[in-house]
């Protein structure tokens, strides 16, 4: 089963819409009413939903208030040219390295950094030299290679609208045709279809929403499509946080990619909080 929503995530949810608001910049009185109806959906909050369900409701209302307006427009605009600032640098780096799979997925997560979610500030060149430096709390390479190998279908999980520019450059090492999946709407600055095609990817990528606005993947508020190809892929590759709230029940075929940066995530996952991740499914329904 996925994460339920926990009372450790009521004071990231306020912060989150205090976040939105302030990128909006609107007037303070606006402001006050968006805040206070966040309040009263946490007083309510239904506690058998997840975190991005919850969060969905929250930010959903705060679009309606702001009168459609997308707080993170702006901010994922942004983040996704500090990506790709960095994308020839890290091109570089697998092109250079003994391991050129291996580097990839490191940069790959380090693109988990660019999150105006759970962590408003990065550091990317800070982060690229972590990752490719410090040991990683889990780091499943092996058995990484060895689902890529023998899987005809894949299904890549996109997380912020920044990382799809890091996703690339992993995707670009598989060298493998793939379906990427982003949100069918605006949810945070979770990648949507614009922003994968803004991204340039390879020909052999085809791109697709999964048929919701909630972070991570909630399968039972997904398309129908999509589930049919989640359901049949031979290999998931799960970007981000969200994510893999949300889907610990997927077993071995799934590989989760983050940076864990909640401390009741990395409780619940028994990985230290702050820690860079490449972990297989398989286990981690025993622990929820």
């Amino acid at each position: 089963m996925s994460m339920k929503f926990q009372y450790d995530c009521f004071p990231c949810m306020l912060r989150q819409a205090i976040e939105a608001v302030d990128f909006l910049q609107i007037k303070e009185e606006q402001k006050r009413n968006i805040i206070n109806g966040t309040m009263q959906t946490l007083v309510n909050v239904n506690m058998e939903l997840t975190a991005s369900e919850i969060a969905a409701i929250i930010h959903q209302n705060i679009i309606q208030l702001a009168d459609g307006r997308d707080p993170y427009k702006t901010a994922k605009k942004e983040s996704l040219r500090k990506a790709f600032e960095w994308y020839a640098y890290a091109k570089d780096l697998i092109r250079n390295s003994t391991q050129p799979l291996a580097t990839a997925l490191k940069l790959c997560v380090a693109g988990n950094v660019i999150d105006f979610g759970p962590s408003s500030t990065f550091d990317l060149h800070e982060t690229i030299e972590t990752v490719l430096n410090e040991p990683f709390a889990e780091f499943a390479f092996e058995e990484f290679q060895s689902a890529l190998q023998q899987g005809n279908s894949i299904v890549f999980l996109a997380d912020n609208a920044g990382e799809t520019v890091f996703d690339r450059l992993l995707i670009e090492e598989m060298q493998r045709p793939l379906t990427y999946v982003v949100k069918k709407d605006i949810i945070l600055n979770d990648a949507t279809l614009l922003d994968a095609q803004q991204t340039d990817f390879p020909d052999y990528v085809t791109i697709k929403d999964n048929g919701s606005a909630i972070q991570g993947t909630v399968l039972s508020r997904c398309s129908n499509e999509f589930v049919a190809d989640f359901t049949s892929a031979d290999m998931i590759i799960s970007k981000g946080m969200a994510n893999f709230e949300t889907l610990a029940e997927e077993g071995m075929r799934t590989f989760f990619l983050l940076k864990i940066k909640c401390p009741y995530v990395a409780k619940m996952s028994d990985i230290p909080n702050g820690s860079f991740v490449l972990k297989q499914g398989g286990m981690l329904e025993q622990q929820y």
